[in-house]
This record gives C-alpha cells, sequence and structure tokens, in this order.
C-alpha cells in the first residue's frame, strides 16, 4: 500500500493542489504584466490624457498646429519652436 500513488502515500491530492496555485499565479502575474507593460491595452493609465477627437493633440491636428499649442503652453521655447518648423517646411517641400 506504501508503493501507492508514486511513493507519496495519499499525499498526491496537496501536490496536485500546490502545481494548480502555481499555474493560477503564474496566469495572474502574465496578466498583470501585460496590463503594466503594453500601453495600448485599451485603457488610458491614471494620470495620462486621453486624446479625443477635437481636443488638442487629436489626429486631426496638424503638425503646425501641435507647435503653435506647444509653444503657447510653454512645452518648448522659441529656438526650438523655429528648428522644428523649418524641419517641418523642408519635409513638405521635398514631398511630391
Amino acid at each position: 500500500m506504501a508503493m501507492m500513488y508514486g511513493g507519496f502515500g495519499h499525499g498526491g491530492g496537496l501536490i496536485l493542489l500546490l502545481v494548480g496555485l502555481f499555474w493560477l499565479a503564474l496566469i495572474v502575474l502574465i496578466v498583470w504584466l501585460v496590463t503594466k507593460v503594453w500601453p495600448g491595452h485599451g485603457h488610458a493609465q491614471a494620470g495620462t490624457p486621453v486624446a479625443r477627437p477635437g481636443s488638442p493633440g487629436a489626429a486631426g491636428e496638424t503638425p503646425e498646429q501641435i507647435l503653435d499649442r506647444m509653444l503657447a503652453v510653454g512645452e518648448i521655447d522659441e529656438a526650438t519652436y523655429r528648428a522644428r518648423r523649418t524641419a517641418l517646411a523642408e519635409m513638405k517641400a521635398l514631398q511630391p
């Protein structure tokens, strides 16, 4: 009778429970990591503004408008603004 369950006696239920808990913890860990590391999973993270149509930074805003807004709110200085506007104008001149 002692050789039943591979020599573990009747402790096989405990081993199955521990293995099940291990896999459950592993799955929870993976889901948690994916939601923390993967930024585009559909939910805005705390403190991250969400761009809505018509709001600043929305898809309909041109690069020039974005630069104008960034200068207006003080995100960039005038030298950076001028350099980026020049780069945008050069890029547009190269496009057919």
